[in-house]
């Protein structure tokens, strides 16, 4: 990919995906008596909400956090082009209902997340699966959820902060 991502290492990805629920909280906040809510599927200058944003979050760490899993396998399984689209963070997802429906998601997705990493051993760290490139290592593979979560999020606070 070649972004300030590719450099992260194990504990570093961990912390990040840990300290994700706090930032979108963060981000996804008005003081009162605005209501978020109001803004939440407001478009941004560049087109884009952060409904838009949270959701395109939630299904991207999804496929990835299934590519991590598969990668740990003593056999690891094939990753199919969404999982390569992901580590790009192209795509998108459903929208949440609503900034609550939307943190409570991201919440127990990174809760997930992080547990699973948390959970492999230094080998696992350098396991490769194919992909239709080529090669990526589960370490790619949770670095591009680290992309997906920190490049999605500045985008959504930045709307936020225009559109409020």
């Amino acid at each position: 990919m070649g972004d300030r991502y590719d450099s992260l290492q194990p504990p570093n990805i961990i912390a990040a995906i840990k300290s994700m629920p706090r930032r979108w909280t963060d981000a996804l906040y008005v003081a009162p008596p605005k209501n978020i809510e109001d803004f939440f599927t407001v478009d941004g200058p560049d087109g884009v909400s952060a409904a838009e944003d949270a959701g395109a979050t939630i299904a991207l760490v999804t496929i990835l956090q299934d590519a991590v899993r598969t990668t740990s396998y003593n056999e690891p399984e094939a990753l199919g082009s969404e999982v390569m689209s992901a580590m790009a963070n192209t795509g998108s997802g459903s929208w949440p209902a609503s900034s609550v429906d939307a943190l409570e998601q991201i919440e127990a997705l990174m809760e997930a997340f992080a547990s699973r990493l948390e959970a492999l051993t230094t080998s696992d760290w350098g396991k490769s699966a194919r992909t239709p490139d080529g090669t990526a290592t589960l370490t790619d593979v949770a670095r591009g959820a680290v992309r997906v979560t920190a490049d999605r999020l500045a985008r959504a606070e930045r709307t936020i902060r225009s559109v409020s």
